[in-house]
Parts: C-alpha cells; sequence; structure tokens
C-alpha cells in the first residue's frame, strides 16, 4: 500500500478509522479528521508499506517549525500543549453527550421512538438489508460507533481541531519501545478516541473507549474480563490520564 502525505493535507493523518459498510465487504479508506503532527513527514517502510511515525522525528520537527512560522506570520500562532482541565471537562462532556445522541438515535430509526432491541435478539443475525456483522450487538455498535465518531468529528473540528484522534492505530517500535503510530494491525492497539498533545497523536492525554450495551442492558462494561484486558492494553500505551469507557447510560466510567 502507498501512501503519500503532503503539506496540503497536512491536517489528515492516514489511520485506519471504522466506516459503515455491509458485511464482508472491503474496507474503505480512512474518513475521519486526525490532528496532525510529525506523521505529516512520515516516513514508510519499504518492505511493508508501514507508516512508521514516531513521537518526535527530525522531519516532523521540521514542518512543526513550518507550521509555527506560518501561523506567527498570519498572526494566529497556537501554544502547543495539553487540553487544561475546563477543556478536559468541556470534551468529555461532548463525547458524553454524542454517545448518548448516537445511542438514541440508531434506536430509533431502527425500532422507532422509545423502543429497543430485545436483549434475547443480541447474538441473532441483523433482519436489515445491509448487514454491517453477523449479529444484532455487533451490527447496532457499528453503526452507533459510527454516529458518535461523526458527531465528535464535527464538534471537535470546532473547538480542539489539534487535540484528538479518533481511532489512530499504535505499535510500539520493536528495538526503542518508543510509541509509534501504524497503520500495521498485527502487534498494534486502537482506541476508539485520544486525546493528545497539539498535532502529535503519540503524546497522549487520554484515552476514551466507547461502549454501546444491546438491548435492555445495565451492567457495568469494567465487570468483563475482555474489556479489562483492552484497557490495561491502552494503558500501557502511555497518557496523562487513566483510559476511561464511555456508554450511553453510565456516561464517564472509570475504573
Amino acid at each position: 500500500m502507498q501512501f503519500v502525505l503532503s503539506l496540503s493535507v497536512a491536517a489528515v493523518l492516514g489511520l485506519s478509522c471504522v466506516t459503515v459498510r455491509p458485511y464482508g465487504a472491503p474496507a474503505a479508506p480512512a474518513q475521519f479528521h486526525q490532528s496532525c503532527g510529525p506523521a505529516c513527514a512520515a516516513p514508510v517502510a519499504p518492505s511493508t508499506g508501514e507508516i512508521l511515525v514516531p513521537a518526535a522525528t527530525r522531519a516532523g520537527q521540521v514542518f512543526e517549525k513550518a507550521v509555527q512560522a506560518a501561523e506567527v506570520i498570519q498572526g494566529f500562532l497556537n501554544v502547543s500543549k495539553f487540553l487544561d482541565e475546563a477543556q478536559k471537562e468541556r470534551a468529555e462532556k461532548i463525547i458524553v453527550e454524542c454517545v448518548k445522541e448516537a445511542h438514541f438515535k440508531v434506536e430509533e430509526d431502527l425500532f422507532g421512538k422509545g423502543k429497543t432491541l430485545p436483549s434475547s435478539d443480541c447474538k441473532k443475525p441483523p433482519t436489515v438489508e445491509k448487514k454491517l456483522a453477523p449479529t444484532w450487538q455487533r451490527h447496532l455498535g457499528i453503526l452507533k460507533h459510527a454516529a458518535a465518531f461523526a458527531c465528535i468529528q464535527e464538534r471537535f473540528s470546532e473547538e480542539f481541531p489539534d487535540n484528538f484522534a479518533i481511532e489512530p492505530r499504535y505499535r510500539r517500535e520493536e528495538l526503542t519501545n518508543e510509541l509509534m503510530l501504524t497503520d500495521r494491525w498485527v502487534g498494534s492497539k486502537q482506541p476508539d478516541l485520544v486525546l493528545h498533545f497539539t498535532r502529535n497523536a503519540t503524546r497522549i492525554q487520554c484515552i476514551y473507549e466507547l461502549k454501546f450495551p444491546c438491548g435492555n442492558e445495565q451492567g457495568d462494561p469494567w465487570r468483563d474480563k475482555r474489556v479489562q484486558i483492552q484497557m490495561e492494553e491502552y494503558r500501557a500505551l502511555g497518557g496523562e490520564c487513566e483510559p476511561v469507557i464511555v456508554t450511553p447510560q453510565l456516561e464517564i466510567s472509570r475504573r
């Protein structure tokens, strides 16, 4: 796979993103905005085509300086930083609102206002023309994630355009253990949403995992052993905050 990144598309990283498509159909290109950083000058491994983006590269530093110089000239110099506490609270409020909106909108569109899928049907095949997954649970999860991501994309782009990434994929470089962005699935982890340092997705501030219980389920997702393992893997990526789960019922759920 050949990846070409240029200054004209510097605001967009070529990262894997969930795209709604029929079950079994080939993946479509990433469509969600990602904040820019050293990935804008990302090297590509010649043998695999994998994007290799370390936390700081000489090319990335040169790019950052060019961006900063342009901002100074235009009078729009932005201070590079993590979100402060008030901004983070605002971001989390938006995330919760988008998750709730996605949950109720998808349910209403499919089952009618105030109705939901019986929990007993969650493992059954979805009775729709375009199946996104083999079960209702996964089908609904894909639809709700896509709706929530679109909502977050729109609202964060207005308020925190340089400090978030939707579904970035990370791995650690084998020799240096340095965190990198990648498109390689093997040995990598892909959180749903990451708040990060200005234009640098490898400097993680907080990780948010969106969970949409199926049917009338109201349980605590932290009780699921698989979820616990998943969140431990995200914790190993580092960050200024502990990874959290966001659900329409429990909102921000911390361990």
